[in-house]
């Protein structure tokens, strides 16, 4: 089975609540039994408002009231928990607070496949609780099915299979980097034991310790992909989410292009590339130390401008 992501079930009911009143309607009377109560506007991917909260909001929706809804959507993720310790859920809580301490009525709602609402322990810090399931009747065609395969998912939640070849690679590499590129920090392998399943071609690196965060601008991502079946070349991308409509119009810097850089569409998001070596997770790192070391410098080169010269984006 194909994986579905959580950003794709956040597309689809971003696009349903916009264009499918008979979805909407299907939503809000799950939500809290009043469909009449319309939605205005759908923002994805906005800010938390809690004093001290960080990370966003997968779905944050405007009612004809004025009222808002913050939607967290899940299939089978656990829930995030920042550098500083601070949880998904409690996030929501705060945000909820926050807004309600400005006058604003607001509330949170925990979206997931009901196998996930009634396992989560986190269920109590969310005001609503709406089911996949509950919304089936309001789809057809495509969205319909990508709901159902997520809710299949959810059922047997993904259990990557170990490929040691990939295992041997990913930590052959981070140790690379420590040695010699120590300023680019490596994120921790995502599942226990450090496993790798052979899909596993991306390294992600940690943008707090690595990225400078800018205030006027969206909060980045850093990534060096092995292989990108999606593009002509392998790659390293600081990724700005959300702003993918920018990357035509967008004016490059020349000190961008000085080091090699550019800028394309990244999934949703703006992609500031460098282009790398394709690398084989399956083959020994000691094979490809030229292509590895290769990549490491452009990332620093990447990391190094975005530090620099970050604030200095034109992208209005």
């Amino acid at each position: 089975m194909t994986r579905i992501y959580e950003r794709q079930t956040d597309a689809l009911f971003s696009a349903a609540l916009t264009s499918n009143p008979a979805f909407a309607r299907v939503f809000l009377t799950a939500v809290d039994g009043n469909p009449d109560n319309r939605i205005t506007s759908i923002a994805l991917q906005s800010p938390h408002r809690g004093a001290g909260h960080r990370g966003s909001i997968d779905l944050e929706l405007v009612r004809a009231d004025n009222s808002i809804l913050l939607v967290e959507n899940k299939i089978d993720a656990g829930y995030s928990v920042t550098r500083k310790g601070d949880p998904q859920p409690d996030r929501y809580r705060a945000t909820v607070a926050a807004l309600r301490n400005r006058g604003r009525k607001a509330a949170s709602v925990l979206l997931a496949p009901e196998i996930y609402l009634r396992g989560t322990r986190h269920r109590a810090a969310f005001d609503h609780h709406v089911s996949y399931e509950d919304l089936r009747e309001g789809l057809r065609g495509a969205d319909l099915a990508l709901l159902d395969a997520a809710i299949l998912q959810a059922e047997t939640p993904y259990d990557p299979i170990p490929n040691p070849s990939s295992a041997a690679f990913f930590a052959d590499y981070k140790t690379f980097a420590q040695t010699f590129f120590s300023e680019l920090v490596i994120k921790r392998n995502p599942n226990g034991n450090g496993v790798r399943p052979t899909g596993s071609r991306t390294i992600y690196f940690d943008v707090p310790r690595t990225l400078r965060i800018w205030p006027a601008l969206p909060r980045p991502k850093m990534s060096l992909q092995c292989r990108d079946s999606a593009a002509p070349s392998a790659s390293v991308k600081i990724m700005l989410g959300d702003w993918a409509i920018k990357a035509k119009a967008f004016n490059i810097p020349a000190s961008l292009e000085a080091i090699g850089g550019y800028a394309r569409p990244a999934g949703r998001s703006l992609g500031l590339v460098i282009d790398t070596p394709q690398l084989d997770t399956q083959m020994p790192l000691e094979a490809q130390v030229a292509g590895v070391e290769e990549g490491l410098e452009a990332a620093r080169r990447l990391a190094n401008w975005w530090n620099r010269h970050g604030d200095s984006l034109d992208l209005n």
